[in-house]
C-alpha cells in the first residue's frame, strides 16, 4: 500500500490557495477603485495586471482543487478496498458526475468514508486509529451551502480550509493502514510461530 506525503499533498494544496487569496484579494481591490471615476482616467497597467494575476490565481486554484479532489477520493477508497467498502475509487468519482443523483453521492464518498475506514480497521485488526467524521461530514455540508445568496462565498472559503483538514487526515489515515497492517510484519501464521532459537534446541 502506497504511503501519502502530508507535506507534499497538503504543501501543494496550501500554496494554490494562499495564492488564490493574495492575488484575488487585490484584484478585487483593483476592480473597486475602477468605480472612482478619477481612478477611471489613469487605471494604470498595474492594476490591469493585478486583475489578470487575480484571474489566474482563480484558474490554478480551480484546476489544482479538481484534480486533488479526484486524487484524495481515489487514495481514501483505494485504501480500504477488501470487498466490503461501499465504493470502489472509480466509483467514488465517477458517481460525482451524475446528474442529481451527485448531490446524494457527495455524502457518501466523503461522510462515508470515516465509517468504511473504521470498519476495515476493525475487520482486520490492525493497531490503528479510529477516523473522526467531524471535518469529512461538514465538508459536503458546506458544499451545499455554498449555494445561498451572499453568504456563499464566505462558507466556500471555509470549505477551501476545511479541505486542507481533509487531505491532512487523509494522508495519516492511509500512512497508518500502510504502516499498521499485519502484512508489514510477515505472514500471520510466522507471527504464531517459535522462536529459531527454541526451534534450533529441539
Amino acid at each position: 500500500m502506497d504511503k501519502m506525503s502530508k507535506k507534499l499533498y497538503a504543501g501543494i494544496f496550501s500554496v494554490s490557495l494562499g495564492l488564490l487569496l493574495i492575488f484575488g484579494s487585490l484584484a478585487l481591490v483593483a476592480a473597486a477603485l475602477q468605480n472612482f471615476v478619477w481612478f477611471q482616467d489613469q487605471p494604470g497597467l498595474g492594476v490591469q495586471l493585478l486583475v489578470i494575476l487575480g484571474v489566474l490565481s482563480f484558474v490554478q486554484f480551480l484546476f489544482v482543487q479538481v484534480i486533488y479532489t479526484f486524487v484524495v477520493l481515489w487514495k481514501m477508497w483505494g485504501s480500504i478496498q477488501d470487498g466490503h467498502a461501499r465504493t470502489t475509487p472509480g466509483k467514488a468519482i465517477g458517481f460525482l458526475f451524475i446528474p442529481f443523483f451527485s448531490v446524494y453521492w457527495i455524502f457518501q464518498v466523503w461522510g462515508g468514508f470515516p465509517r468504511d475506514y473504521n470498519n476495515y480497521v476493525d475487520r482486520r485488526g490492525l493497531a490503528v486509529p479510529h477516523l473522526s467524521s467531524g471535518v469529512f461530514t461538514a465538508y459536503p455540508v458546506l458544499m451545499l451551502l455554498t449555494a445561498i445568496p451572499f453568504l456563499g462565498i464566505l462558507i466556500a472559503l471555509i470549505n477551501m480550509f476545511l479541505f486542507v483538514a481533509i487531505i491532512s487526515k487523509t494522508c495519516d489515515a492511509v500512512n497508518a493502514l500502510a504502516e499498521g497492517t499485519p502484512e508489514r510484519w510477515g505472514h500471520p501464521a510466522q507471527q504464531d510461530a517459535a522462536p529459531k532459537f527454541m526451534v534450533a534446541s529441539r
